[in-house]
C-alpha cells in the first residue's frame, strides 16, 4: 500500500549528472529525510532531557534576590578648601565609580562582612554545616573506610580563616554589583534562600562598605599629618637656626635693632621708629596678601578660600552661586541630553557667573596691587626720611646689607612654618570628621517573590535545549549508522542502480488475511492488487529491461549478509511473473539452508543435486508451487554436498535447458560473503540482483559483496532495497512518494 519504486537502467544512473539545483535539494530532502527516519529517537531524546532540566528546575531551592543602591560621590568628600585639602576622591569620574565596584566586590570587604555576620555558623554558607545528602550518606561509610583503614585518626583542626575565605568567595559568587547606566548609583543584589537574611546581609555590606570608607579616609589624613609633624619640626629648627644667626651677626658688629640700623647712629625718635615699624608691617601685609591671592589664582583655589582671602562678600555669594548652578546642570544632564534647552539655559547661566567671578577677582587684585605700591612708596619715604635723620652712612654700609638678608631668610623660613603649621591643624580637623565619600540611596528590603527558579523562562531554555539534544542525538545516530537507509542512499553509497524498494508488511496490513497465511508470498499471492505486489511487478519490469541488448532469462537473486529477505524476494518475483502468464521456475542454490522448500511448505523427494549428480532429471525433481504456476527446484536437507557442484558442466547444461523450456529462472543464491559458490552461480546467470536490507545491511558489506562478484564475472542488474518502512523515508526519492497513488491503484 505505502510503496515507491526507482526504475532507472544501469547506463541512465552512471550517465546521470546532477546540476547545482538538483544537488541544493537533495540536501534539503536528505535533511528531511533524517528526521523522517529518526523522529522517535529525536522526540524521545527531547523529552527525557525537556523532563529533566523541568524537574531539575522545581526540585532546585527558591533563591531570594535583595537589592540597594548606593551613590558615589566621584569628586570625594571636599571639606576644605582646594589649596588646603588632600584630595579623597579619584581624579576622574568613571574611573572613580569602577573603582568603588571593585571594592564592593573585593574579598576583603566580603571577609569583614563574614567576620561581622559570623556566617561561617549559617550552613547556607559554610557547606561543612550542612547535612550531608543521600548519596553522600550512603557513600560515607566506604569513605571512612578507605580514609582511616581500620587505624585511629586524630579529628580534624578546624581553620576559621580559611573557611571564612571560603565563604567570603562563595557571597561574592552571591553577590552582583553593576553600574546603572551612565550615572554615579551603583546596584548590588544578593541572592539567598532566606529573603530576610538576604536583605540583612545587604545592608549591612553597604554599613561596612561605608565604616571601610571612612577608615580609609581617616589613615589618609594621619598619614599626612605624622608627615606634616616631622616636616614641622624640621622648619622650626630652620627658623630657629636662621633667627639665632641674624641676631649673633647683629651682636657682633653692634648694629641697633632697627631695620637697616647702622653701628654708630645717632638715637632714633620713638615717633619715626614706630612708623617704620607700622609701614613695613603695612607693606608686609599687603604683599603677603597679594602674593597669596595670586597663588590661588594660579592653582585654582576653592570659593571659600578665595572668598575670605580677599575679604568679598561678592565673590563669596558669586561662588556659592556658581556651585548651586553647576550641581544643578550635573542633575539636569542625567535626565535630558546635552542639547536639551534647560540644560543649554543652565549653562550659559553658569558660564555668565563664572565671568562675573573672573571681573571681580581681577578688579580686587588690581585694587590689591594698587595699595602694596601706596605701601611700598610710603614705606620709602619713611626711609628716606629715616635716614636723613640717621644719616647715610648705613646705606653703605655692608655689614647693613648683610643683616638684612640674614632677617629676610629668617622672615620667609617662619613664614614657611606658619603655612605648615596651618595646614597641620586643618589636616588634623579633617581626619576628625568621619563623612564617606558615598552614600546609601535605597536600602535593601526583604523580597516578597523568589528570583529563582524562574519556572517560565527555563521552560522555554529546557524546550530550545531539548530540541538542539534530539536533533543532534538524531543526526549523530544518522551519521553513525553504517547502514543503506533508501533508494537514493542505496545509489550514492554503492554506486549501482536501485531498481526497486519493496515496503514491510505491517501489522494492519496483515490483519485482514488469515493468520496461517501471513507471510509476504501468501500475501502477495492474496493481494495482488497492493503495493506490495506492485512493488514486485516495478522490480520484474526493470529486470526485463535493464539490458538493451540482451532478453533476460536467468536471475541470480543474493546478498551480502544473512537475513536480507533474498529467499523471499526470490520466490515473490517467481509468483509475480507466473501469475503474468511467464513460465517460471526458482532454483534452491543455498545448499546449506535449503530454506526455499521451508519457506513454500513442500517436500520433494528428489532435489537439485539429485539433478546435478544425474540420478534424476529436472523434470522428475521440480515441483509444482502450491500458490502459483511456478515450478520449484528444491535442495534437499539431507543432500549437502561439500564439492563445488555449481562451477560444472552439469550446471551449464541443467541452464541451458532451463533456458529453453521457461521464460524466466530464478536463482536463489546464498549471501556472497557467507558462502564462496555465489560467485559462481552469478557468472552463470544473465543478471544478478544484490537484496539490500533498508536501515540494517552495513554499507561496506554491501559494497564488498558487489565488489567480489562483479570480480567474477557478474553482471549486476542492480539493487533491489527491502523491508523499506514508508513512514521513515522522508523523501520524495523513495516510497513516500508512491504512497500517495497507492491509495488510488492499490488495495
Amino acid at each position: 500500500m505505502n510503496m515507491i519504486s526507482i526504475t532507472r537502467g544501469a547506463e541512465d544512473f552512471r550517465e546521470q549528472s546532477v546540476g547545482p539545483e538538483e544537488d541544493q535539494g537533495a540536501q534539503i530532502k536528505r535533511v528531511y529525510g533524517v528526521f523522517m527516519r529518526r523522529w522517535r529517537v529525536m522526540l524521545a531524546v527531547a523529552v527525557v532531557v525537556y523532563a529533566a532540566v523541568v524537574a531539575n528546575t522545581m526540585l532546585s531551592p527558591k533563591i531570594y534576590t535583595a537589592t540597594a543602591l548606593i551613590m558615589v560621590n566621584p569628586a570625594g568628600q571636599q571639606v576644605l578648601s582646594q589649596d588646603q585639602t588632600i584630595n579623597t576622591g579619584p581624579s576622574y569620574e568613571d574611573a572613580a565609580v569602577e573603582s568603588e565596584i571593585e571594592v564592593l566586590t573585593s574579598i576583603a570587604l566580603s571577609a569583614r562582612l563574614v567576620e561581622a555576620m559570623q556566617l561561617e555558623r549559617d550552613p547556607e554558607w559554610n557547606g561543612a554545616l550542612r547535612p550531608p545528602g543521600p548519596v553522600a550518606s550512603a557513600l560515607a561509610p566506604i569513605r571512612a573506610l578507605i580514609s582511616n583503614d581500620g587505624a585511629d585518626v586524630e579529628p580534624r583542626v578546624r581553620d576559621i580563616e580559611a573557611e571564612r575565605e571560603g565563604i567570603a568567595a562563595a557571597f561574592n559568587g552571591a553577590l552582583s554589583v553593576k553600574r546603572r547606566g551612565f550615572s554615579y548609583a551603583i546596584e548590588l543584589s544578593l541572592d539567598s534562600r532566606n529573603p530576610r537574611r538576604a536583605a540583612e546581609l545587604l545592608n549591612r555590606l553597604t554599613e561596612v562598605y561605608l565604616q571601610m570608607q571612612t577608615e580609609a579616609r581617616f589613615e589618609a589624613s594621619q598619614r599626612a599629618n605624622d608627615w606634616l609633624s616631622h616636616r614641622l619640626e624640621e622648619l622650626r629648627q630652620e627658623v630657629q637656626a636662621k633667627e639665632q644667626a641674624a641676631e649673633t651677626f647683629r651682636s657682633q658688629n653692634g648694629l641697633s635693632l632697627a631695620a637697616g640700623g647702622g653701628a654708630n647712629q645717632t638715637p632714633q625718635s620713638a615717633e619715626v621708629q614706630t612708623m617704620m615699624v607700622s609701614a613695613r608691617a603695612d607693606l608686609a601685609e599687603k604683599d603677603a596678601r597679594l602674593r597669596q591671592v595670586r597663588r590661588l589664582l594660579e592653582t585654582g583655589g576653592s570659593a571659600e578660600s578665595l572668598a575670605t582671602t580677599l575679604n568679598s562678600p561678592v565673590v563669596g555669594e558669586l561662588r556659592s552661586r556658581e556651585t548651586d548652578l553647576a550641581q544643578r546642570v550635573a542633575e539636569l544632564r542625567q535626565r535630558y541630553s546635552a542639547e536639551h534647552p534647560t540644560i543649554l539655559a543652565a549653562e550659559s547661566e553658569l558660564e555668565n557667573v563664572r565671568q562675573r567671578i573672573q571681573l571681580e577677582v581681577s578688579r580686587i587684585t588690581a585694587s590689591l596691587q594698587n595699595e602694596v605700591e601706596i605701601a611700598r612708596a610710603r614705606l620709602n619715604t619713611l626711609q628716606g626720611s629715616f635716614g636723613g635723620v640717621a644719616g647715610s652712612n648705613d646705606d653703605d654700609n655692608g655689614a647693613v646689607i648683610h643683616y638684612r638678608e640674614l632677617l629676610r631668610d629668617a622672615t620667609a623660613a617662619r613664614s614657611v612654618h606658619e603655612s605648615f603649621l596651618q595646614r597641620f591643624h586643618e589636616v588634623a580637623d579633617q581626619g576628625d570628621l568621619p563623612i564617606a565619600t558615598s552614600r546609601i540611596l535605597s536600602a535593601a528590603r526583604t523580597p516578597g517573590a523568589p528570583s529563582k527558579p524562574n519556572l517560565s523562562r527555563a521552560m522555554l531554555v529546557a524546550l530550545v535545549f531539548a530540541g538542539m539534544c534530539g536533533a543532534g542525538i538524531g543526526f549523530l545516530i544518522e551519521m553513525l549508522d553504517a547502514s543503506i537507509a533508501s533508494a537514493e542512499d542505496a545509489e550514492r553509497k554503492l554506486n549501482v542502480a536501485a531498481i526497486a524498494s519493496v515496503p514491510v508488511l505491517r501489522p494492519r496490513d496483515l490483519s485482514g488475511i488469515a493468520p496461517h497465511r501471513r507471510k509476504p508470498a501468501d500475501y502477495l499471492v492474496d493481494k495482488p492488487a497492493s503495493g506490495f505486489a506492485e512493488a514486485f511487478r516495478v522490480l520484474k519490469t526493470s529486470l526485463m529491461h535493464a539490458r538493451v541488448d540482451r532478453r533476460l532469462k536467468v536471475l541470480a537473486v543474493t546478498s551480502a549478509v544473512p537475513a536480507e529477505g533474498k529467499t523471499t524476494v526470490s520466490l515473490c518475483l517467481a509468483r509475480i511473473a507466473a501469475m503474468s502468464g511467464q513460465r517460471v521456475i526458482l532454483v534452491d542454490c543455498d545448499l546449506r539452508r535449503h530454506s526455499l522448500s521451508e519457506a513454500v511448505g513442500v517436500s520433494p523427494s528428489l532435489g537439485l543435486l539429485d539433478v546435478l549428480s544425474g540420478g534424476s532429471d529436472w523434470r522428475g525433481a521440480a515441483v509444482q508451487d502450491p500458490e502459483s504456476a511456478a515450478q520449484l527446484l528444491a535442495v534437499l536437507p539431507s543432500r549437502f554436498n561439500p564439492r563445488d557442484v555449481f562451477d560444472s558442466v552439469a550446471m551449464e547444461q541443467l541452464l541451458d535447458d532451463l533456458r529453453a523450456h521457461f521464460d524466466l529462472v530464478v536463482l536463489d543464491c546464498p549471501p556472497v560473503l557467507a558462502v564462496a559458490e555465489t560467485r559462481t552461480v552469478a557468472k552463470l546467470a544473465d543478471l544478478t540482483l544484490m537484496v539490500v536490507r533498508s536501515d540494517k545491511t552495513p554499507t561496506t558489506a554491501a559494497r564488498m559483496a558487489i565488489r567480489e562478484i562483479s570480480q567474477a564475472g557478474a553482471d549486476i542488474g542492480g539493487v533491489a532495497l527491502n523491508w523499506v518502512n514508508p513512514r521513515r523515508r522522508g523523501g520524495y526519492g523513495d516510497t513516500l512518494y508512491y504512497s500517495y497513488a497507492s491509495s488510488y491503484y492499490h488495495s
